[in-house]
């Protein structure tokens, strides 16, 4: 269970405010940032999910982006790229219905197909599914899904990096927690930039790496 909530969704919106621009000279610059930029503007270009899947070279950047945001390095090991593409295509059906709930603002719809496609989304080798899943998610879904971290996002929610068993019931609750931030009435563009910035839930993101200080110089 997420403990002190509130205080951490105020410590959140303050670094927002303060502070969050900080990301873009402290955080890493390179390939994880290019490939970020790219498959973020390859999914806004696309009328729709599904219209964005037809793309194999689509799905060759999700690859990539994972590859650079260290999915395959260290412990982590990503599926050969013909299981992971056909992974995804299956989730096809549930990615539309929260395509759709999304534009519908259907947020306990959008919840309950969350936790469906989380449990359906088998992304890794090494057999983890926060960090891949969550991911891949944002990438897809990049105003509405908050990419996650054990070093950075777990550790601040939970005071440990332990991913264990029932990844998914913490996956819901830190995004239970995100959707109350992106629902408050802020002027967000005030924030918003051409880096590391693109969307409210990766500047949620962002201001956690900048609270637990682990990940930037």
């Amino acid at each position: 269970m997420i403990e002190q909530r509130n205080h951490k969704i105020c410590q959140i919106m303050q670094t927002i405010r303060a502070r969050i621009s900080e990301i873009n000279q402290r955080y890493r610059t390179g390939p994880d940032l290019y490939f970020y930029k790219r498959v973020i503007h390859l999914r806004g270009r696309s009328i729709n999910i599904e219209s964005f899947l037809q793309e194999n070279y689509h799905i060759e950047i999700l690859y990539a982006t994972l590859v650079s945001w260290d999915m395959n390095s260290r412990a982590a090991k990503m599926k050969y790229f013909d299981e992971f593409k056909s992974n995804i295509l299956l989730c096809l059906n549930r990615f539309k219905l929260l395509e759709d709930f999304e534009r519908n603002s259907n947020i306990d719809e959008c919840i309950c197909t969350l936790r469906d496609i989380y449990n359906n989304l088998a992304l890794m080798k090494s057999g983890g599914r926060l960090v891949s899943n969550s991911k891949l998610l944002h990438f897809l879904f990049p105003k509405l899904c908050t990419p996650m971290d054990t070093k950075n996002i777990l550790y601040y929610f939970y005071g440990n990096t332990n991913e264990s068993a029932h990844s998914v019931d913490k996956y819901i609750e830190i995004t239970k927690f995100s959707f109350e931030i992106i629902n408050k009435s802020e002027n967000w563009s005030n924030y918003l930039d051409n880096g590391w910035n693109t969307t409210v839930p990766k500047m949620i993101d962002n201001a956690i790496i900048l609270l637990v200080g682990k990940s930037v110089k």
